[in-house]
């Protein structure tokens, strides 16, 4: 009995000492994902800081360039000054060395401006002639289309042809351009548009970034001069402005005589857009010309092979991206040649529904058209950056849209982090907090624009990117911290415990001060917001209403990886269901 109990005892030990050795394995395995942890968190924070600076310097790169491109506008006025000094200063030498006496050189300077008179009445009398042709041959145009021309073309040009000029494409004066080094190189020089300010001047100017510059922006159509009256060449060889928007012409012809200007839609930061003819098949058009500057030319680069890779894909013009027929360089110019369209969304709010909307019926049919462009975007890899109802154009029937403005695009995988990219109203969180941003940036833009279009309102008119996080956060309560930990502009908005940081006036002294914001509850429905909207609806509409609240609040959800994607929002009731 004795040996089975020191046999029990022994077994026992043996037990504790494989428990002890159990134990002591552990803990050197904790030990070991401690330090595997410890390791891959410096490492983190190396690679966050060496992100930093790599941003820093791009950013000191696109400021040095855009730089150069203003030194380089002023010293061509100032070499044209030197020449004409130079000049001069050699004329007033050869007078000296020659010796000539006071009343001689007058006489040749007599004979000499009388010359000159003579043959400035000769080219006088001559622009005379051609601007008369010119007028006579537009007028009559004019007459011989009256009939036909829509009185509202505006935004991408006039007309209403909608397909079948996509294989002109091709047949293009090609542009020099590096379909793989010049997507990223322009993506950059794309958003150096939204980076430029720096942070404090930024929220300055916050104002202007309301709806961000456009390529079809009608906020300044300006009246052209007729090709006589402003120049031709021979007379006049400076075609740009002092930014180096091109100086358009009505009558002026385009490549080799194809085009006739016929007027201006607007202007943006990056562009001018013209209305002009087709003379090949006499078709309406819209030609985008872009600034002549280095970082504008690259831009252009990446918009032209954006342009083609989506127009390529959609042989049939289906998928309500509008087609780049054809582009040329003329005078140090891009020319984009786009189809017509008759006006943008925007301008369809403020004609049709100022304050109060759209139909739930119409913003069905156009949600369908934009998700199709979408999901024809990510098909082809293409970040859009700058979906607002400017870039959203509309044909004559109001029944199709398009997106188009394609300036601010870029290819997945080539973005960078910048609290400005996108139009502010439509710039989802991600942007803002400085996180990894993809496809469902563009997601959220299209949510900002169905709110605006069935309410006639504004979905977040935040005034900075602090106020559009509190409307954020009013709507769908308080960021996740998981989000917050990774956001690059958390110290911006947000203090070491992860509460809000309202930047707000001081009544007293205009200053701003930070009011800290611990509680964030949500606190704006969006489906009483849009039912109250639509209060009068019939049993159907506000069915159609709900449902489109429930879109929403899905485009809306403040997790870019937890946003409803595309082929889901395809596959929604609002946007599925069948008209009626």
């Amino acid at each position: 009995e004795r040996e089975r109990e020191k046999e029990r005892e022994r077994e026992k030990e043996r037990e504790r000492e494989k428990d002890r050795q159990r134990e002591k394995d552990r803990e050197r395995d904790r030990e070991r994902d401690r330090k595997i942890r410890e390791r891959e968190r410096e490492e983190r924070e190396r690679n966050r800081d060496r992100d930093r600076e790599r941003d820093r310097d791009r950013g000191r790169d696109r400021d040095r360039a855009l730089d150069r491109d203003r030194d380089r506008g002023r010293d061509r006025g100032g070499r044209r000054s030197r020449s004409r000094s130079r000049d001069k200063d050699r004329s007033r030498q050869r007078k000296d060395d020659q010796g000539e006496d006071e009343a001689e050189y007058m006489e040749r300077v007599a004979a000499a401006m009388e010359a000159q008179e003579d043959d400035e009445e000769k080219l006088i009398e001559e622009r005379r002639r051609k601007r008369a042709e010119i007028l006579a041959k537009h007028k009559k145009q004019q007459e011989e289309e009256a009939g036909v021309v829509n009185p509202t073309a505006t935004a991408l040009g006039v007309g209403s042809n909608q397909a079948g000029t996509e294989s002109t494409a091709k047949d293009a004066e090609p542009m020099q351009v590096d379909s793989t080094n010049a997507p990223s190189e322009a993506a950059a020089a794309a958003q150096s548009a939204h980076e430029e300010k720096p942070p404090q001047a930024a929220e300055e100017a916050e104002e202007a970034d309301m709806f961000a510059a456009d390529m079809f922006d009608e906020k300044s159509p300006s009246d052209l001069p007729t090709k006589a009256a402003a120049g031709v060449k021979g007379f006049v060889d400076n075609w740009d402005d002092a930014d180096g928007y091109y100086r358009a012409r009505v009558g002026e012809s385009l490549d080799d005589d194809r085009y006739l200007v016929t007027g201006e839609v607007g202007r943006g930061v990056f562009s001018t857009v013209l209305r002009a003819t087709d003379r090949e098949g006499n078709k309406e058009v819209a030609i985008k010309v872009i600034r002549a500057n280095e970082v504008m030319y690259k831009a252009a680069q990446t918009e032209t092979v954006i342009c083609k890779k989506l127009s390529g894909a959609d042989p049939e013009n289906k998928r309500h991206c509008v087609r780049l027929l054809r582009y040329f360089e003329f005078r140090e110019h891009v020319f984009m040649v786009f189809e017509p369209m008759s006006m943008n969304l925007r301008e369809v709010l403020k004609k049709y529904g100022r304050n109060v909307g759209l139909s739930v019926a119409a913003v069905q049919k156009f949600a369908k058209q934009m998700l199709v462009a979408l999901k024809h975007l990510k098909n082809c890899g293409v970040l859009h950056a700058d979906i607002k109802p400017d870039n959203i154009l509309v044909n004559d029937k109001h029944n199709l849209v398009k997106v188009c403005d394609f300036g601010s695009a870029m290819f997945a995988g080539q973005n960078e982090i910048t609290p400005y990219l996108v139009s502010r109203f439509y710039r989802p969180p991600e942007v803002v907090l400085g996180l990894e941003y993809s496809f469902p940036m563009d997601l959220w833009a299209i949510g900002c624009c169905l709110y605006e279009l069935f309410t006639g309102r504004i979905a977040f008119p935040g005034k900075s990117n602090n106020e559009m996080l509190k409307l954020f956060m009013d709507m769908k309560g308080a960021f996740p911290k998981k989000i917050l930990k990774k956001a690059l502009f958390r110290e911006k908005h947000f203090d070491d415990d992860y509460n809000f940081s309202l930047m707000e006036e001081d009544p007293v002294s205009k200053s701003m001060i930070r009011r800290i914001i611990s509680n964030t509850k949500p606190g704006r429905d969006i489906a009483a917001a849009l039912l109250a909207h639509g209060k009068g609806l019939g049993d159907a509409d506000r069915q159609r209403v709900v449902q489109l609240a429930d879109l929403l609040d899905k485009m809306f959800h403040l997790d870019p990886e937890k946003r409803i994607g595309v082929h889901e929002a395809l596959q929604h009731p609002f946007v599925k269901e069948p008209k009626t």
